[in-house]
């Protein structure tokens, strides 16, 4: 199994939904997709939602400003 790089930021330990889809075979946007499946649920719950997922943007090799 692949190691995550993680780090934290403002007390949370995260990682990056990029190498997870890498690590786990998926499709980032797939990944992201399916993410947000979970959040209705865990909203549903009333579980904190930044407690799972924090959501991001990064900028791609062209320039393109893509979630994440």
């Amino acid at each position: 199994m692949n190691n995550l790089t993680v780090f934290e930021q403002n007390g949370q330990l995260l990682t990056d939904s990029r190498e997870v889809a890498m690590m786990v075979g998926k499709d980032h946007s797939k990944l992201l997709r399916d993410i947000k499946g979970y959040a209705s649920h865990l909203i549903e719950a009333n579980f904190g939602l930044n407690e799972y997922f924090i959501e991001s943007e990064y900028k791609d090799s062209i320039g393109r400003t893509l979630p994440c």
